[in-house]
């Protein structure tokens, strides 16, 4: 396994490592997301930034990202702009959602950037060769919160996501029954199984799901996102609960 190691957390390696996203509209809001964070027990944090009034305002992103930087320097930081079609909070055109993940990236505040695979091959293209110029790591993701694919084609989505370049391919859907579920975990052992060295984030949403968000170690689920009060998709588990529950599995797979 190709492990991504960034500000001493294993992605890839060991147990499946928390993230909690900075769910917020206002300044204010932040401020107040990230009092409760930093006296969490996450790994990484996410800057949902599709959920962020400011957005578009390069002076006000710029100043958010740094100071999201400052107060929680010692956590990876992954920026995402979830946009509407995949589940996200806004609208953006390719130009703006390019031009607004470019801004992060050069910015120096953000450890990994999440692209869309679905953006198409060019902006994926030129906005992964920018991140890994400016040593920021990759996501490439997919979501869709309405459906699940068969096991197959998401075993062949997960192999397209990592031939763009990613370090961490993601997918989450949503299940309409609990076969759908199996077919999520199904899928990253078999990619597991055959050899795949990309660190992988396999989700299935709302309450079916919750296995996935909990069992991730024992199928290659390399990362979970938590919430730290306010969840930024359905099913997500309390940080505090999520961590006991991971820990439990990592004791139980390495033996003691």
């Amino acid at each position: 396994m190709k492990v991504v190691n960034v500000k001493g957390v294993a992605i890839g390696e060991g147990m499946t490592k928390i993230c909690v996203p900075i769910v917020a509209a206002t300044d204010y809001d932040i401020d107040y997301q990230l009092r409760i964070i930093s006296k969490s027990k996450t790994d990484m944090v996410e800057f949902r930034a599709d959920i962020y009034d400011g957005c578009f305002d390069e002076e006000a992103l710029l100043s958010t990202l740094k100071k999201i930087h400052d107060r929680l320097e010692k956590y990876p930081i992954i920026f995402t702009f979830r946009t509407k079609s995949e589940g996200g909070n806004r609208e953006a055109s390719l130009g703006m959602y390019e031009n607004l993940l470019m801004s992060a990236i050069n910015s120096g505040y953000i450890d990994i950037v999440d692209i869309e695979y679905f953006q198409g091959p060019d902006v994926v293209s030129r906005l992964t060769t920018m991140a890994h110029d400016k040593g920021v790591y990759v996501i490439s993701s997919n979501h869709d919160f309405k459906s699940t694919i068969p096991m197959e084609q998401i075993v062949a989505r997960f192999k397209e996501m990592i031939a763009t370049g990613a370090d961490i391919a993601k997918i989450a859907m949503m299940p309409e029954n609990g076969a759908q579920v199996v077919d999520m975990m199904q899928a990253a052992k078999e990619l597991q199984e055959s050899g795949n060295e990309t660190p992988l984030i396999v989700i299935s949403m709302g309450q079916l799901g919750t296995e996935t968000r909990t069992t991730g170690e024992m199928y290659g689920n390399s990362v979970s996102f938590a919430t730290a009060g306010i969840p930024s998709a359905p099913g997500q588990i309390d940080v505090e609960a999520l961590r006991s529950q991971l820990e439990m599995i990592h004791h139980i797979i390495v033996g003691y």
